[in-house]
């Protein structure tokens, strides 16, 4: 019985970590009707940021705040400039582009960050000190990213059923010649989509990849291939 109980327990903690891609992966598909193949690459990408700002001596939080501000510009700026031109285009043609922005972030942390293996520095986020309950190990740091998890489900839960600018988001994504004649400013809507997105690439990294070394190029991969 113990034996299950951790099973339980780390099938929750690993849940939770695909689970914080899954929701920017939505919530991207919500706002703007695309499905992004490159989430994973992203987020690495994100992460790879964030330790290079740490490396060069900028404290956890400050990196992560700074990082958070890129991908803002990072996201608006590959809407605006790599999906607007084929948004309302065939399906097949956005599953090409996202695929390729997989393949364009994977080269581009490969070619950075070359293929070394990098780790964070001990001041992590969450302890890594665990548990014991009834014989069961509960990983504090594990706690903690479900816990950021469940938060990001239920501010989006109230984002898009209980506020003005989510149910934008939904307009825009399900129809925009319509959100338009209602003054829906659906570009700007559209961006703040990927800009939601890009920033929720930023948690996954900061509370999944960073927390366990080693960190490395496509660490994230696996969670979408």
């Amino acid at each position: 019985m113990t034996e299950l109980a951790q099973q339980v327990v780390g099938g929750l903690a690993s849940g939770s970590r695909y689970a914080l891609l899954a929701l920017a992966i939505v919530l991207i598909y919500r706002s703007t009707g695309v499905v992004n193949f490159a989430q994973g690459e992203m987020a690495t990408f994100s992460t790879f940021i964030a330790w290079t700002l740490i490396d060069r001596g900028l404290s956890y939080w400050v990196a992560f705040a700074l990082t958070l501000l890129i991908s803002f510009v990072g996201g608006v700026a590959l809407e605006r400039i790599i999906v607007r031109p084929v948004e309302g285009g065939p399906v097949i043609t956005i599953v090409i582009l996202t695929i390729g922005l997989f393949i364009f972030f994977g080269g581009l942390s490969n070619w950075i960050w070359k293929s070394e293996v990098r780790s964070f520095p001990p001041n992590r986020p969450f302890p890594t000190s665990t548990w014991d309950v009834g014989g069961v190990a509960i990983s504090k740091q594990d706690v903690g990213v479900l816990a950021v998890m469940l938060g990001l489900v239920l501010a989006l839960y109230l984002l898009f059923q209980h506020t003005k600018l989510g149910l934008a988001l939904r307009a825009s994504a399900l129809n925009p010649a319509s959100s338009r004649l209602v003054d829906i400013r659906v570009c700007l809507i559209l961006g703040l989509g990927w800009w939601f997105a890009a920033a929720i690439c930023v948690v996954a990294g900061f509370f999944t990849a960073a927390p366990v070394p080693p960190l490395a190029a496509n660490v994230l991969q696996p969670i979408l291939f």
